[in-house]
Order: structure tokens, then sequence, then C-alpha cells
């Protein structure tokens, strides 16, 4: 009995095998029959491909790269880049001073900063966001909002607690239009290796491609610059308080000896020296405090005037920008092979349903 079953199911293998030899052989027969027709629905595909490629709006990277110095005035910048979290809604956490610059890069302050600051395009010098409108064709795009239809943003319209809610919605549209999650226009990266960022932007216009990540890095410097001379200056209005807190002790402790020689007239007791050499001890002790403390203030005012950015620019855009375009031949090849599989898949399905009929 087992003999039998055996031999069953090795019939049955041997038939399951030789129909998927026959599929394969009927498939193959039936693209050589339809070869034609699938040829000529690629070419067709392939040209659809082609013409997208050909007519895609070219795309100008616009690249700046820039490190920051860790000596010097940017010293203090890199320490109070530990506090800048909470600045652009982020927290202080044990991310290094140079994940939270990437932040900043990307973050509404500076984006919108720029937005609202004037650039030139085509020999117009405009605010940023008016020549993004017109970039993205946006004003034709708002035509079929009630809301938005005709909106451009004024030269001194430029404080956002100001706008109305007009201006607000569209504000808010082309910002997430340049840092939204799925945004790639505003591209910006760091190397570890060589501590040097970069920040591309990638816009259809050249010429504002280039102005506006200028203006992104200049709006970078300014805060950075903004933030570490708050740094310093706190610092010396703490060290401006201690001293005049130690100056203040010092003026009662001198007041005391003068009252304890005054009242003895020099003639000490035992008892009266144990006190008046205690006095002495706490009129040193503040004296010295109060020359370190004037000395670190001076140390502080003198980082404060000469604080920068601790920025060092070095790559900037200009013209020509070599534009990133389309590849015909992939696209030519991409729109050739979908349409060729479509063909086969629709034209297999039709003979299937033929067949069955």
């Amino acid at each position: 009995m087992e003999n039998k079953e055996n031999l069953l199911y090795q019939e049955k293998d041997d038939l399951s095998v030789k129909d998927i030899i026959n599929n394969i052989k009927a498939l193959f027969n039936f693209f050589k029959l339809q070869f034609w027709k699938l040829f000529i629905l690629g070419l067709i595909g392939g040209g659809i491909g082609f013409y997208f490629a050909f007519r895609s709006t070219p795309i100008y990277a616009a690249k700046v790269k820039f490190l920051i110095k860790e000596s010097g005035g940017s010293s203090a910048l890199m320490s109070s880049l530990g506090s800048l979290g909470s600045l652009i809604g982020g927290s202080s956490g044990t991310a290094s001073p140079m994940e939270r610059t990437l932040a900043i890069m990307g973050s509404e302050r500076i984006v919108g900063s720029a937005l609202l600051k004037k650039i030139i395009v085509n020999n117009k010098p405009d605010l940023a966001i008016n020549h993004l409108i017109r970039v993205y064709e946006l004003d034709v795009k708002w035509e079929k909002d009630s809301l938005l239809r005709g909106i451009f943003f004024l030269e001194n319209q430029t404080v956002l607690e100001n706008f109305d809610f007009a201006h607000r919605k569209a504000y808010r549209e082309i910002l997430n239009l340049l840092v939204g999650e799925k945004s790639t226009i505003i591209v910006k990266s760091f190397d570890k290796k060589s501590g040097v960022f970069e920040q591309v932007v990638n816009i259809s216009n050249e010429e504002f491609s280039i102005n506006f990540n200028n203006s992104l890095y200049k709006e970078l410097e300014q805060f950075l610059y903004e933030q570490s001379l708050t740094s310093s200056s706190k610092n010396v209005e703490i060290l401006n308080n201690k001293i005049d807190s130690i100056k203040s002790a010092l003026s009662v402790i001198q007041n005391s000896l003068a009252r304890n020689s005054d009242r003895t007239l020099g003639l000490l007791m035992q008892e009266d020296k144990v006190d008046q050499k205690k006095l002495m001890m706490k009129e040193q002790m503040l004296t010295i405090m109060y020359g370190e403390a004037q000395k670190n203030l001076e140390t502080f005012k003198f980082m404060n005037e000469s604080i920068n950015p601790g920025l060092e620019l070095l790559q900037t855009p200009f013209t020509p920008i070599k534009p990133i375009k389309k590849s015909k031949i992939i696209f030519f090849l991409v729109g050739f092979l979908m349409s060729g599989f479509v063909g086969f898949g629709f034209l297999l399905i039709k003979k299937w349903v033929n067949d069955l009929l």
C-alpha cells in the first residue's frame, strides 16, 4: 500500500512540474506573439517619460558651507548653544552644540526671518516671501481661495504679531513649504569628521536660490551672535551684582574696624584683640575676593566687546550653477518598462478571459 501511495504522489509531482514548464512555455509563446504590440506600447510610455523629463523645470542647488570655530570669542557661543533648545521649541537634553546648530538652521526662527528680509531677484528688490510666491506661482494657486487671493507682503509688514489672519495663513503655508517634514527645498547636513556644516537651497530660480541661502546664513550668524552676546552680558551683570555685594560687606567690616579703634583709643584688651583680628581677617578675605571679582569682570567685559558669531564661511554660492534636470534616458526607460509590463498584463488577462468564454 505504501509503495502505491508513493507512486501516486510522485506522479502528481511530475504532473505539477510539467504544468509549470508548460505554463512558462505558453507565456513565452504569448509574449513572442504580442512582442510588437508590447514594443509599441513601450515606445509610447517611454516617449511620455522622455517628454515629462524634457518639460520638467530644472532645479538650482545653491550651497553654503561653514564651520564653527572653537576658539576665541566663539567659545562663549559654543557654551551658550546648550541653552538654545527652548528658543526653537526643543529641550536642553544631551544633544551636542553641533546638533543644536543643525536644528537652529532649519528652525522657523531662522527661515521665517529670512523670508521677511529683502533680496534681489531679476533686478527687483522685494521681500523673499513675495519672490517665493511668484517662483512657485502661489498667487495663481490662491486665486480659488477667497482669503488668500492677491496676497502679498508689504515691506513694512515684517512683524509676525502684526499680521492679519490672511497673511498669517499665507505665511504658515509658505513656511511649511520650506521646513515641512517632507520638504526638500532646504537641506542641511553636518560632517562629523571635518566639522563642516552644509546648507543647500533647491529652487527652480537660480538667483533666488543663491540670494535666499545667503540670507539664511546671515540670519543664522546674527541669531548666534545675539545669543552669545546675551550670555556674555548676563555673566557681566552677575559679576557686577557680586562685586556690589562684596563691596557692601567690605564696607561694613571696615566701618566696624574703625569703630573698634575709636572706642579703645588704640588701647586693646586681649579680648578686644581677638575680635579685632577676626575683623581684619574678614577684611583681608573680602579685599582679595573684591580684587578677583574685578579682574573677572574686566575679562568678561573684554570678551563681551570682542565677541563674534564664531562662524567661518567656507563656500558661498554664485552664478552660474549647473541645473539639476531629470534624466531623459532614465525616464524613457522607466516609461518603456512600465508600459510594457502593464500592456503585457492587460493582454494576458484578456486572453484568459477569452479562453474561459
